[in-house]
């Protein structure tokens, strides 16, 4: 299937510089079908999907029995033209973007693909405004993973998915039903996965630490925590897990508010003896609350995150955590993006990566 689409991309590309390079005048046909594939080393089914996107860009017109009429040639197009994919993202400040920004660049690279990066910084409004827009410039499509941080929000950025007149591909999130397709991260296995190696040292008391309560996946990592729990017999918990609604995103200062977070988290829940947290952020910030108070990581208590940060890395005690891929989340992205804009109406795919633990000495 890769090795098809990227034939129907170089195809499409190349006889669309022909139009715009005025090889042949509006009103002209185009070579058959057969002659094309002979050209190109192709079949007649590749051919025809490559003409059947520069219709449906008003590029040409097909007609049964009559062949691929010109309907416009690069003379008469207005506007500045790119033919490229694009990514929107917040920030690459935010390691976890930067690698999804480097998967999806070094996708397209390998693909012959132009893409456009747009940085909006923790900007909602702008992030919005710049996949409104696109399409202004010919870009055929758009990978984003959205800076949102409120239920009212994300209505609002499902409603600009819902409109838009390109296909978007959602990374490291995903809002069913929109008719996105997306590649996230399989967030029940992170809490599964970090659960079982703290029941695994023994550990009984394991308290759930987390943020964004109205974000789906984070509940799904909250039931992979659950889902281990039972197994081991351990149903009394419910005292044990936070769920906070929101959080501030700062670039410059990621564990700034975490800290603040891990300070009431510890004042809520006394003598547990493990955490899982939602984040390599908010487990960071944990262990800074937990050594204010005097308690000893991983002595008095041991903490993982999801990840696999440099500053987990770099923390005086090393974080335990789950390193999550993505690099692959943004070469995916590009896979599903390329796939829906070379072939329209193709269907919504949902992928949901799964990475490994990394154990350090936090846990």
């Amino acid at each position: 299937m890769a090795q098809t689409l990227s034939k129907i991309a170089v195809i499409q590309k190349e006889l669309l510089h022909a139009l715009r390079s005025n090889r042949w005048k509006v009103g002209d046909k185009l070579p058959a079908d057969g002659e094309l594939a002979r050209q190109f080393d192709c079949g007649l089914g590749t051919i025809g999907r490559a003409l059947a996107l520069l219709a449906h860009d008003g590029w040409v017109e097909r007609k049964t029995r009559v062949g691929t009429r010109v309907l416009r040639t690069g003379s008469e197009q207005a506007g500045v033209q790119m033919d490229a994919l694009a990514f929107v993202y917040p920030s690459t400040q935010h390691e976890g973007i930067w690698k999804m920004a480097k998967g999806f660049q070094d996708a397209a690279k390998q693909a012959g693909r132009r893409v456009v990066m747009l940085s909006t910084g923790s900007d909602y409004e702008k992030e919005a405004e710049y996949i409104a827009r696109l399409s202004e410039f010919d870009v055929r499509g758009a990978m984003t993973c959205p800076n949102i941080s409120s239920p009212e929000e994300q209505v609002q950025f499902s409603q600009l998915l819902v409109q838009s007149k390109f296909p978007v591909v959602l990374g490291g999130t995903n809002f069913p039903g929109l008719g996105c397709s997306a590649a996230t991260v399989d967030r029940f296995h992170v809490g599964y996965t970090m659960t079982r190696h703290l029941l695994g040292q023994g550990l009984r008391r394991i308290g759930f630490f987390s943020n964004l309560s109205w974000v789906g996946s984070l509940h799904d990592m909250y039931q992979g925590y659950c889902w281990a729990l039972d197994e081991a017999g351990i149903r009394e918990r419910t005292e044990w897990a936070t769920l906070e609604p929101s959080v501030v995103i700062d670039f410059d200062e990621p564990v700034r508010e975490s800290i603040g977070m891990g300070r009431n988290f510890l004042a809520r829940y006394s003598g547990l003896d493990g955490v899982v947290a939602a984040s390599d952020y908010l487990a960071l910030g944990l262990m800074a609350a937990a050594q204010e108070q005097g308690l000893r990581v991983p002595e008095d208590v041991k903490i993982t995150g999801s990840d696999d940060f440099v500053l987990g890395l770099q923390a005086a005690v090393p974080l335990t955590t789950y390193r999550v891929p993505y690099e692959n989340v943004g070469r995916r992205c590009f896979a599903l993006l390329q796939e829906r804009v070379l072939q329209p109406g193709s269907p919504v795919q949902m992928e949901a990566l799964r990475g490994e633990i990394v154990v350090r000495a936090s846990a």
